[in-house]
């Protein structure tokens, strides 16, 4: 089974629950980018990052697997806390607590940005940035060095506006060591030209 394949199987048996899917399948977003920044990243994984997005798109955004009215916030909501949490129990069954505690800081970022109004491109260069920082953590990266980004990023939520978010990714993915760093750049200027 392909990525997209396994991706969308994954996202269907998830939103079977809360009725009828899109007619499009969804393409792979950040979990395509993890295999590529991680050779070791295998579909299931990706599939499992992919729920997690999928919840933070239920909550924020425009879902890819199910199909609710954007007023029917209560199942929006409960439909991502389910995307989310099956996401997070497959990285957690693999062991990888730090993954865990890096994609937990992600989503309490993302629910912080979403509140304060910010741009969705903080978000994204976020997810980006997470991406880059789990396969620095499966390379042996030590973990409090990849997420001192989200202690950098959480100390300028005090600050009215939060402070550039994606310029602090910049940074701080420029820090990380990675096989090949040219995805992530591509994402980031991406994230930094939409």
């Amino acid at each position: 089974m392909d990525l997209a394949a396994g991706v969308a199987a994954a996202l269907a048996a998830a939103g079977d629950a809360f009725g009828s899917a899109p007619a499009a399948v969804p393409e792979p977003r950040w979990g395509a980018l993890l295999t590529e920044l991680d050779p070791a990243a295998d579909e299931d994984y990706a599939a499992c990052i992919e729920l997690v997005y999928e919840g933070y798109l239920l909550h924020y955004r425009e879902s890819r697997a199910v199909a609710l009215p954007a007023e029917d916030l209560e199942s929006r909501l409960l439909a991502g806390d389910v995307f989310y949490a099956r996401g997070v129990r497959g990285v957690a069954a693999r062991g990888d607590a730090e993954a865990v505690g890096l994609l937990a800081r992600l989503m309490a970022a993302c629910s912080y940005l979403r509140a304060a109004g910010s741009s969705f491109a903080a978000d994204d260069a976020l997810w980006a940035y997470t991406m880059a920082g789990l396969a620095a953590l499966h390379s042996g990266a030590d973990p409090a060095s990849v997420s001192a980004l989200f202690d950098d990023v959480e100390a300028g939520f005090h600050a009215a506006p939060p402070g550039d978010v994606p310029a602090a990714v910049a940074g701080a993915a420029a820090r990380l060591t990675l096989t090949d760093a040219a995805p992530l750049r591509r994402e980031l200027q991406a994230v930094a030209g939409g």
